[in-house]
């Protein structure tokens, strides 16, 4: 029989036993696990990529081994799906890589500029083809009120997560976060009315315009950034708010992986801890259905593309790619003059490996898809190529023209020595682009050109980029001369000796 000593122990016991499984059991509850797979300016990069690196497959295969491993996962990206590409996913116009982020399973994503490119209504369409996903917009919703949203909410585990995202659209990153902020203090005061435990920001936009937004919004607990193609290995963490900004890189070249855990009653994170993956072949297994479902499709858009085309032993820089370009679109064409500007135009350099004809078609074939012809004379194609080191728009590259500069610093006192005759007219084709973006702001800035007349004379080519390089490139394979033996025997420089300043908007 218990003594009334005893007895008092024995209850004393039971009740801190009590207390403490109570006490346990509360601060278990506290702490939650939160996992973000992340990307960002994918690009239409779904493929697997060249040198044993990058896929849409291999980003599914590291999303799906996370998701065994870990709990409470969600898929973000911070927005450019599409855009200069794999020749699958540009022929069938998004809708391949659409249809893998649906196979994907993504959670959330924010639209970026170059989605923007294809037009609101298209957007929509391509929006159908992933039901599951969330695509946000906060700072921008004209045209796209119906089918994307300014915030979203998702149920993760016992947490409720707030999403809003912005969308760089044109002008500086900093101007474009300053006028965005009154629709996200708007969407984020909404997500705190809901009772979200965080918020996560997805933003088109680069580290330093998720900094600025943290110091006026620091209620946006982590900022998944994208459109400058950073690859921040370290999580930057911003001062005074202790804002997690990541960004992984660009081309599913890598996945980020951030780990969180919150604290419910504090309401805040406690601990983080990120991790940048590069989607390496012989390290990450990949999703096969997806890798099955995009050689697939490949093969029924456009079987070409796996098919081999040069032997190529190192790596073909985007200024040599410029000058086989200019080459391949006079020889074509019978211009008189060829121009083709490397760093607006080709987003993607020649690797040292076998090359089928997707490498082809990822060093330009979205961007100069299209090429006009236009009789320019040749006072006006000397202030062209003035005008692009003045202004720091970088330089073309050019056939059919011997051309050197003489000066490139200081601005206003750039020139260059052609044998171009300043009043002949010459027969010059380019990418429409390069014609948008950088001739026509040459021809605006200096007196005496007629645009109207200037525009009005433009004729577009019957063919392009893509169809005038393979060609040109097939002939190198005859002559029994592997890509980068071409190179040196025609003395192509790689570019490294010009000192360019890369312009920000061509991201």
């Amino acid at each position: 029989m218990l003594t009334q000593n005893n007895k008092n122990t024995y209850l004393r016991s039971i009740l801190y036993i009590s207390l403490f499984f109570l006490v346990s059991v509360s601060i278990f509850a506290e702490k939650v696990e939160l996992n973000i797979v992340y990307t960002n300016d994918i690009h239409d990069h779904v493929r697997p990529g060249y040198m044993g690196t990058g896929g849409l497959p291999y980003i599914a295969g590291f999303a799906n081994r996370v998701r065994a491993e870990s709990p409470n996962v969600l898929l973000l990206d911070a927005g450019d799906l599409t855009d200069k590409g794999d020749m699958v996913a540009d022929l069938t116009d998004g809708e391949v890589i659409y249809k893998a982020i649906e196979m994907m399973k993504y959670d959330v994503m924010v639209i970026g500029n170059h989605d923007y490119d294809k037009g609101i209504e298209k957007l929509c369409t391509l929006r159908e083809l992933a039901p599951s996903v969330e695509f946000v917009g906060t700072n921008y919703k004209e045209g796209l009120d119906n089918c994307y949203k300014p915030w979203v909410i998702k149920k993760v585990g016992d947490l409720s997560i707030g999403f809003v995202g912005v969308v760089k659209l044109g002008g500086e990153e900093k101007k474009v976060a300053k006028e965005a902020l009154p629709e996200l203090k708007k969407a984020v005061e909404e997500l705190k009315n809901q009772g979200c435990h965080l918020v996560i920001g997805l933003f088109h936009l680069g580290s330093n315009a998720c900094e600025f937004v943290s110091k006026d919004i620091p209620e946006i607990s982590v900022f998944i950034s994208g459109h400058t193609h950073e690859l921040l290995k370290e999580a930057r963490i911003q001062k005074g708010t202790n804002a997690i900004i990541v960004q992984a890189g660009s081309y599913a070249i890598w996945a980020g992986h951030l780990k969180l855990i919150f604290d419910t009653e504090q309401k805040k994170i406690i601990h983080y801890e990120n991790q940048v993956v590069e989607m390496n072949h012989d390290k990450i297994k990949p999703d096969e259905v997806i890798m099955n479902w995009i050689v697939s499709e490949e093969k029924r858009v456009c079987p070409i593309a796996s098919e081999f085309i040069i032997d190529n032993d190192k790596t073909i820089s985007t200024h040599q790619i410029g000058v086989i370009a200019a080459n391949a679109i006079k020889e074509k064409s019978n211009a008189d003059i060829a121009l083709f500007h490397p760093r607006l135009l080709v987003r993607s350099t020649f690797p040292p490996t076998k090359l089928d004809y997707n490498a082809v078609f990822l060093t330009a074939g979205a961007r100069a898809k299209e090429l006009v012809e236009i009789t320019l004379t040749g006072k006006q194609i000397e202030q062209y190529l003035i005008d692009l080191v003045k202004h720091n728009w970088s330089r073309t590259e050019w056939a059919g023209i011997n051309a050197e500069y003489e000066r490139t610093f200081p601005p206003d006192k750039v020139s260059i020595k052609t044998d171009l005759i300043p009043e002949k007219q010459y027969r010059v084709v380019l990418a429409k682009m390069e014609f948008e973006n950088r001739l026509l702001r040459s021809l605006e800035r200096n007196e005496g050109n007629n645009i109207g007349e200037i525009k009005m004379g433009l004729k577009k080519c019957d063919f392009n980029y893509f169809e005038a390089v393979s060609e040109y490139i097939k002939k190198i394979n005859k002559q029994g001369l592997s890509l980068n033996e071409y190179v040196n025997k025609m003395k192509i420089s790689n570019g490294e000796d010009k000192e360019e300043k890369e312009y920000e908007t061509e991201q």
